[in-house]
């Protein structure tokens, strides 16, 4: 770790969640304003691990929740985005994320997954799709192949959702804010997108 950095960001997300996609474009500008000064953590929450019902992905809370939120949200943003026609389990992507993590990749890996699901409507729930997102990020197929098919890395996924849920994560994106040094200054954190309150918080804690 850096010497100067000050604080962490925990973000609990899911890759089916247009808010956890559009939430990237704020820590971006965070990256870009604070520097090594903080660093930003990533953990999976899916949001409805089985048996939860997926949603449906042509249904009335899709439909509406897209045309009055999410699509003006992306034209907010000037991000690219499209309603996916499947809405699978993200478990399997997360698990990739994980493996990419020991691969110090995590984050190139990260994005993809939300560009494959929401840009490019590719179902991120089906291994060969998986396997072809990590073939073009030059990751190595075979070894991907194989934990994901062995689950490697589920009981990590697993973990991370529990460790989200002690926190009161009920929804996604869910920030935390932390200081990098125990007691340097109180931690706090919110669910939604809205990242007004850590971007003032930063200005006060990291200079």
């Amino acid at each position: 770790m850096d010497p100067q950095t000050r604080a962490r960001i925990l973000v609990w997300s899911d890759y089916v969640c247009p808010y956890c996609y559009f939430v990237e474009r704020e820590l971006d500008r965070i990256r870009e304003q604070h520097g090594e000064k903080v660093i930003i953590e990533y953990y999976p929450f899916e949001l409805r691990p089985e048996p939860v019902p997926t949603l449906e992905p042509q249904g009335e809370y899709l439909l509406t929740t897209w045309t009055r939120s999410v699509y003006p949200m992306g034209k907010h943003y000037g991000m690219p985005i499209r309603l996916p026609s499947v809405q699978p389990r993200s478990s399997l992507a997360f698990q990739m994320s994980e493996y990419a993590r020991t691969l110090e990749s995590y984050h190139k890996v990260h994005l993809a997954l939300f560009h494959a699901f929401f840009v490019e409507d590719r179902n991120i729930g089906d291994l060969s799709v998986l396997l072809e997102i990590g073939e073009n990020l030059g990751l190595d197929v075979a070894e991907l192949e194989h934990h994901l098919t062995a689950g490697t890395y589920r009981a990590e996924v697993d973990l991370q959702r529990k460790k989200g849920l002690a926190r009161q994560v009920t929804g996604v994106p869910a920030l935390f804010l932390e200081p990098v040094e125990p007691g340097a200054f109180p931690a706090s954190g919110t669910v939604g997108g809205n990242t007004g309150w850590l971007e003032r918080r930063l200005t006060q804690v990291v200079q």
